[in-house]
């Protein structure tokens, strides 16, 4: 017997990155746990979901005990509609990160390198643990901007798959669409680019159709889309992705038969006709952010330009409270916000936009922590 065997089960994947499940901790305050909890740290809508989507979800019921179609055939065409797109280069979902999951599982081994840049979506870094890849990163601007010339120059010979996010989460940073077009223009055809535009229905300055045009112009580009942000699609798990007809036909060999489940599916389609709806999610983020950014701004929290549903807030070293001291002051009364030491970013906050009343007591609460 190998004594020197190890005791235990040891796993490859670092703890590090074990944060894709976390538990909605509460503080509790002197009478128990607040009565009330509003969790804004996982960028929901607050508006909830179109009532076409309720109505679709209590009909798809009728049809629970029969498997939904597993190429989700009128999805993508509802998609196509919508975005102006080949449904044949659509696949669909179980959200987007399951198809983040499965880009990497097809172009990716183990000993191969995964490059994106510093602070972007933690599931890049997992894709890569997952797969045994190196996750190779590169340093961002000050103001959280990728820096698109130090990627390239860390293009290598084991490269794979390159990951970008615009706009990223947690930062909320965009990248201009030209400089996409510049970087895509100097990164060899056999690397696998994936430009993940999850939030990309907040974000002004984004031309979705140019980037379509950049993944029609190149065949080793994808674009991620997901449903559960602006439209309020969060417990249904929906994501799609566009690209290339041999990028989409290798994946669709990767997924799970029946990924996208029926109910989902429904929903999914009913929110694509609600467009009034989605005008309404968009114009309520946009407005609870610039409320969110100038007041606590006014409180001396730095903030970063976002085109997201959620403020990214830096608490100064030298604040009278740290950022671990006002999430648990936040959670004590109420209110869950993001903090960000698994992306080594311990001062930093994000608060998903909420109603009104919310986020003008999330601000209080902040103010009052501060004087304390």
């Amino acid at each position: 017997m190998n004594t020197n065997a190890p005791t235990r089960p040891v796993p490859y994947v670092p703890a590090k990155v074990l944060t894709v499940v976390k538990t909605a901790a509460t503080r509790k305050t002197p009478t128990g746990t607040p009565a009330r909890m509003v969790n804004l740290s996982v960028n929901e809508t607050p508006l909830g979901p179109p009532r076409e989507v309720i109505a679709a979800v209590e009909r798809a019921a009728a049809d629970v005990n029969r498997y939904a179609d597993t190429a989700c055939t009128d999805l993508r065409a509802a998609i196509a509609a919508v975005e102006g797109l080949d449904p044949a280069r659509l696949i669909c979902g179980n959200g987007s990160e399951e198809l983040l999951d499965i880009v990497g599982r097809v172009y990716v081994r183990a000993g191969d390198d995964i490059l994106f840049p510093d602070y972007s979506f933690l599931q890049f870094q997992i894709v890569a643990d997952r797969l045994g890849a190196k996750a190779v990163t590169t340093p961002v601007h000050s103001d959280f901007t990728v820096d698109l010339d130090a990627l390239a120059a860390r293009v290598s010979t084991r490269t794979r798959l390159i990951f970008l996010a615009s706009p990223n989460n947690p930062t909320g940073a965009v990248i201009p669409d030209a400089e996409i077009a510049r970087f895509l223009s100097a990164i060899p055809p056999h690397i696998t680019v994936v430009i993940d535009c999850a939030y990309c229905e907040f974000a002004p300055s984004i031309s979705f159709a140019r980037l379509v045009a950049l993944a029609d112009e190149r065949p080793n580009v994808l674009l991620t889309r997901t449903m559960s942000k602006a439209y309020g699609l969060a417990a249904c798990r929906i994501g799609w992705a566009y690209g290339a007809a041999e990028i989409i036909a290798a994946m669709n060999t990767m997924r799970g038969i029946g990924n996208v489940n029926g109910f989902a599916q429904a929903a999914a389609i009913a929110a694509l006709g609600a467009t009034s709806h989605l005008a309404r999610v968009l114009d309520q983020a946009q407005q609870m952010r610039s409320y969110l950014e100038k007041s606590l701004s006014e409180l001396g929290l730095r903030t970063v330009p976002c085109e997201t549903n959620f403020c990214f807030a830096e608490v100064p070293p030298d604040s009278p409270a740290s950022a671990a001291e006002i999430t648990d002051f936040l959670a004590e009364n109420g209110y869950l916000v993001r903090r960000n030491e698994d992306y080594g970013l311990p001062n930093w906050l994000r608060i998903s936009v909420g109603l009104k009343p919310d986020m003008e007591r999330v601000v209080a609460l902040i103010a009052q922590r501060l004087e304390a």
